[in-house]
């Protein structure tokens, strides 16, 4: 049977979808300091679920490099591919969807993954050679741009078979608000609109640090990037031991970045009359729903943080030989 896995490698958060579940964690690592670990002498869980191993040193990823190292690396442009922080959550990442376990066979095994628009160029061939590094040269690696995903999630059944014939024929928009960068793409006839094509610098982590600064200059309390969105979906933050809301603090961040994505997104489409349907899609379109005034034929995904990478793999089911 085919292995099919999808992954994305964001920089906020890394995506995986695959027969062995689906698993987000966040886009950082750290070294591995052994001693940490201990509590009370016994080894802490996180030291084998959360390790990866490469040139013969340890790291952590993910909450448990942001709970156990004592310094963590994060990447925000394109040439992180070349960092070891993105082998590292490569390598967990390919773990997670169980490539290696049982052993690999090449042949039936498919991954696919994607990248920014403004990336793809340059980064597609060193990204599929990094995987085949990492797995296998003969594995089947296909490299496609992050919000297509989306797009296929929406057209394509579990299966792979077209579940919207009418969408094939329609020109879609796409917004897909990511961590660090905001894309938007536009389809026609299963091709791209070359010249409808836009990203936008800076995603949910410019507004995830207003709010940090906003908690702590309210509070006192200090909130690394990548906590906020935890905070955010808790709703309040402890000071003291009791709960202070902060939806006074999220929203005018909220309606301001929304603003922003409204009107990049009416820069490209106009008032949107000659799209036919608009998608919105990434982590950021859940947080931004209640916010965004958008086209009246806008569609909000489900479980948009999943979106691509459940589109890469329903992509992956279509090529399949009949």
């Amino acid at each position: 049977m085919q292995k099919i896995v999808g992954i994305d490698l964001g920089f906020g958060f890394c995506k995986v979808y695959s027969d062995n579940g689906r698993h987000v964690f966040p886009s950082i690592a750290g070294p591995c300091n052994e001693e940490v670990l201990r509590v009370s002498g016994v080894r802490n869980p996180a030291y084998e679920h959360e390790t990866v191993f490469l040139d013969n040193k340890r790291f952590l990823v993910g909450n448990s490099a942001a709970r156990y190292s004592e310094r963590v690396y994060q990447a925000r442009d394109k040439d992180w591919i070349d960092s070891f922080t993105y082998r590292c959550l490569l390598h967990h990442a390919l773990r997670l969807a169980g490539v290696n376990d049982p052993p690999l066979i090449p042949q039936e095994t498919v991954i696919v993954t994607g990248l920014p628009v403004t990336h793809y160029r340059s980064c597609r061939p060193k990204l599929i050679d990094l995987v085949k590094s990492m797995t296998h040269p003969d594995v089947s690696v296909k490299v496609t741009l992050q919000p297509l995903g989306s797009y296929f999630d929406h057209l394509l059944c579990e299966d792979g078979g077209i579940q919207d014939m009418e969408l094939v024929h329609n020109r879609v928009g796409v917004v897909d608000i990511g961590f660090y960068t905001s894309d938007f793409i536009t389809v026609e006839s299963l091709e791209l609109v070359k010249n409808l094509l836009d990203t936008r610098e800076g995603g949910m982590s410019s507004v995830y640090q207003e709010i940090a600064r906003d908690i702590f200059n309210s509070h006192g309390i200090r909130k690394e990037t990548y906590e906020v969105e935890r905070v955010i979906a808790d709703g309040y933050i402890k000071v003291y031991g009791e709960k202070k809301s902060i939806a006074d603090i999220v929203r005018p961040r909220f309606e301001r970045f929304a603003r922003e994505i409204e009107s990049t997104a009416r820069i490209l489409w106009k008032d949107g009359a000659d799209i036919d349907r608009v998608l919105v899609t990434g982590g950021g379109s859940e947080d931004l729903k209640d916010y965004l005034e958008f086209y009246k034929h806008a569609t909000f995904m489900s479980g948009g943080q999943f979106a691509n990478v459940r589109g890469y793999v329903k992509f992956a089911r279509s090529l399949r030989e009949v």
